[in-house]
């Protein structure tokens, strides 16, 4: 009798527990309902006309950068408006200075202090002086010195080692650089800082000098004494007045200005670190991702692992901070001939949201419910598809 009953008893909660999972599931997928009518009803943030466009095609900032390299390609300035400083070299040359009128030609450097020394007259200070004014200088001298009555000089600037750009940011070997006489540009000076860095980012900043200059220019060698070593962002209170240069095209070849731009004495040179981007939603792994030189909105998807089931490629939002304020453009990144937008260049923390599809929403997380409720129920690891 009693084995009887404990029987009965065994079979009636069996039955209690068959029973109860139909009831959870109806449960379930009704609060799934509520959930996505809630989430439908939610009201979309206005979003931008068109597209994001590309940074490295800003018609401004070309501009920009089209008219410094106008200036810089200009004759005017070279040896002539040129002041010298500590480390150049000059080539000084005093015509019959011997007796049998022999000339007197020798390379001299411009020392640490701003002095060049010749044999027949006193330590000159020349630092701050024109080619011609350290001629003029010389030829005085020599008058002073009683050497020669009506001397004949020239003198020629042999090479620029007072002339110095820093680097700073994503490069090798960030510092401050010396510039040797002759055209050098931007690709010049990036090779001798190492090239850029695996961090860097699609574009470089250059702050000019106010001329070609040495490098006792005040606001260099104060902005290279504070930030001696790479630096990711661009430094606080150097924003103003930099002038973005792209490494790429649009279409994905190299700038013409890097190789197109003279760099000055002067000059400062930021490579921003590239930083990184966020995903949001309807992707395999969310979260934020670092960025590559030339990364492309349909790249960083691919690295979250793809869309899942429910995501809406129609509707990607990008959220992209433009000046002060945030602007909000929406994708359409379905695949098909005549539907697929240009795939858009990210720029540092943008922020990408991939939205759910309602119905397969729906269908997915009663997929996951049901899956889930049959792996508590026999107590495995059971999936339907």
């Amino acid at each position: 009798m009693a084995t009887a009953m404990a029987r009965a008893v065994k079979a009636f909660r069996g039955q209690r527990v068959v029973e109860a999972g139909p009831r959870i599931t109806v449960i379930g997928i009704l609060l799934l309902l509520a959930l996505t009518a809630c989430s439908a009803a939610r009201k979309e943030p206005p979003l931008a006309e068109g597209q994001p466009t590309d940074p490295c095609a800003d018609r401004a900032h070309k501009q920009e950068v089209q008219a410094l390299v106008a200036a810089r390609e200009q004759p005017a300035g070279s040896d002539a408006s040129y002041t010298v400083a500590p480390g150049d070299l000059l080539v000084v040359t005093v015509y019959n200075y011997r007796p049998a009128g022999g000339d007197f030609s020798s390379d001299v450097r411009v020392d640490d202090r701003g002095y060049i020394s010749l044999p027949m007259m006193n330590p000159m200070h020349v630092t701050g002086l024109t080619v011609a004014e350290v001629r003029g200088a010389i030829i005085a001298g020599l008058r002073q010195a009683q050497v020669l009555n009506e001397p004949l000089v020239s003198v020629f600037l042999k090479d620029y080692q007072g002339q110095e750009i820093v680097v700073l940011g994503a490069v090798a070997r960030p510092g401050m650089y010396h510039l040797s006489r002759g055209k050098q540009t931007l690709v010049d000076v990036l090779s001798m800082a190492g090239g850029l860095g695996q961090t860097a980012g699609n574009y470089a900043l250059i702050r000019p000098g106010s001329e070609p200059q040495s490098a006792d220019n005040d606001g260099v060698a104060q902005a290279y004494a504070i930030h001696t070593v790479a630096v990711k962002d661009p430094p606080a209170g150097l924003d103003a007045g930099n002038i973005p240069i792209c490494f790429d095209t649009p279409g994905g070849e190299p700038d013409p200005a890097l190789m197109m731009l003279q760099v000055h004495g002067g000059d400062l040179l930021i490579v921003p670190d590239a930083g990184q981007a966020y995903v949001e939603g309807e992707v395999s792994k969310p979260g934020p991702f670092p960025l590559t030189r030339g990364m492309t909105l349909s790249q960083l998807i691919s690295s979250a692992g793809g869309f899942t089931f429910p995501a809406d490629p129609n509707r990607v939002t990008l959220i992209r901070q433009v000046g002060t304020d945030h602007v909000e453009w929406q994708i359409d990144m379905k695949p098909g001939a005549g539907q697929t937008q240009a795939d858009i260049r990210l720029t540092k923390n943008d922020r990408v949201i991939v939205p759910a599809t309602a119905g397969r929403k729906v269908a997915y997380g009663i997929y996951e419910f049901v899956t889930a409720v049959v792996r508590v129920a026999v107590g495995g690891n059971i999936g339907f598809f």
